[in-house]
């Protein structure tokens, strides 16, 4: 092969599948929605200075509302209709999920109804350079109605895994993370065989083995919320992404059942002394 004949394993942007076609069967391993929700609601204070209400009025279809916008007063009382998707990802713990048309955002909610504790990703779009981007804000529930909840708090318990996930029978990825800020992730086999990247995360813990992880991708405009069980070994989660090449909005959600592959503590191995050692 030429010097000039690419670098093998390496796949240019312009040869990335679209986000259309990496979005078909990655409902295969999602696990069974929940219906308990139903005919309950919640009002939360979250650190953002906002108060905001969720009325489930059956298992499809939710009713938001605003109660106090603090430092946006002219927020405050409104309110939509949306339908939800929810999953009870441990017992009493649900990840809640439903998209706001007049917005065009998509909402992500963890909620602990026995606690009270709740966390909120809301993602959009913006423009930046003539290219639809996408964005995404988190904020943490610090009042459940008149009642101070605990904040779910960052965690370092990803650092160093290896993690294989399996999204359907014929895709799979690995995920590598690097530090609280960053992972790595490579596709093993399915639509986007070969790809991988580094990109922003974050990760929060919400229970024993339990986190709530988010990335946003630098190539493509996609921003991930998935909760990760490393206790029954499963990730629920959904994407919303813009895709670039039909210009078109993708949002999806998912399931995987994970495998891991590997555990480091590079900071413990850091603080031996150098000297020669097969890892």
């Amino acid at each position: 092969m030429s010097a000039s004949a690419g670098t093998p394993g390496f796949v240019p942007v312009s040869d990335w599948p679209t986000l259309e076609e990496l979005a078909v069967g990655y409902g295969e391993h999602r696990m069974e929605k929940s219906n308990k929700l139903a005919g309950k609601s919640f009002e939360h204070a979250f650190d953002n200075g906002y108060r905001i209400s969720h009325s489930f009025s059956d298992d499809k279809n939710l009713t938001w509302q605003i109660v106090d916008g603090g430092d946006q007063p002219d927020h405050t009382g409104l309110k939509g209709d949306a339908e939800y998707d929810a999953f009870e990802v441990r017992p009493n713990v649900f990840f809640i999920d439903f998209y706001k048309p007049a917005y065009e955002e998509q909402v992500s909610l963890v909620l602990d109804i026995i606690t009270g504790q709740a966390v909120v990703g809301v993602s959009g779009f913006t423009g930046v350079a003539g290219e639809r981007r996408t964005w995404t804000k988190f904020t943490n529930a610090t009042v459940r109605g008149n009642t101070p909840v605990e904040v779910y708090q960052p965690t370092d318990e990803l650092i160093g895994k290896h993690i294989l996930y399996r999204y359907t029978p014929r895709d799979a990825y690995e995920h590598v993370y690097l530090n609280q800020g960053t992972l790595a992730w490579h596709c093993l086999a399915g639509t986007e065989k070969g790809l991988a990247d580094a990109e922003e995360c974050k990760m929060l813990k919400l229970g024993e083995s339990l986190y709530l992880l988010f990335w946003t991708e630098t190539i493509m405009p996609v921003e991930s919320v998935v909760v990760v069980d490393l206790e029954k070994m499963r990730s629920t989660g959904r994407f919303f992404c813009w895709d670039p090449k039909p210009q078109r909005m993708v949002r999806m959600s998912f399931g995987s059942y994970a495998t891991i592959l590997a555990e480091a503590n590079s900071a413990a191995i850091l603080s031996q002394p150098a000297k020669p050692s097969r890892l």
